[in-house]
């Protein structure tokens, strides 16, 4: 009687901690994937300066409720240590509702996203300690997991003249 209650004990325990791993797993792989370039392209468009970042989805389905947020960050000091003093770049769309993910029927391709802002960036850029971090926020569609992508541009040389290539290419020319 004591074996059978502890083989049973053992059998309840290794289902409950496959079921935990297998769920863990599943769900590791239900989260959205974005790759952002490492490049900053500055462009002319309708007679003014802009300002391109890019990123693709990299998930094997479509991520919703995508939020960017690039900013200014300056470091500061102050008695007990360095601090982050933030200015927000304002973007001409900083909330995309709905992105596809990567397929051959995708000629426009739409997973790969260009936000722009008019902001002027080089001359916002005030030293060499000042930096640009791009946040973006997703949600992936099948799961409803969010995750958070943090890109940091540490230099101006990030800011190409160039523009950027089409599709899953990450890169300017």
């Amino acid at each position: 009687m004591i074996t059978s209650i502890v083989s049973l004990f053992v059998g309840v325990i290794s289902g409950l901690i496959a079921s935990y791993l297998f769920l863990m797993g599943f769900l590791k792989r239900k989260r959205p994937m974005i790759e952002i370039s490492n490049y900053i392209s500055k462009i002319q468009y309708d007679g003014e300066t802009n300002y391109l970042f890019k990123f693709i989805n990299k998930t094997k389905s479509e991520i919703f409720d995508i939020h960017i947020e690039p900013t200014f960050y300056k470091p500061v000091g102050d008695i007990s240590g360095r601090n982050l003093k933030g200015k927000d770049i304002k973007l001409k769309d900083n909330f995309i509702a709905y992105m596809p993910c990567d397929t051959s029927i995708d000629e426009h391709n739409l997973h790969a996203m260009r936000i722009r802002t008019t902001d002027n960036l080089e001359k916002n850029w005030t030293d060499e300690s000042s930096f640009i971090r791009l946040t973006i926020i997703a949600k992936h569609s099948l799961s409803g997991l969010n995750k958070v992508f943090v890109k940091d541009f540490l230099t101006k040389d990030c800011i190409s003249t160039k523009k950027f290539l089409s599709g899953n290419d990450l890169s300017v020319k």
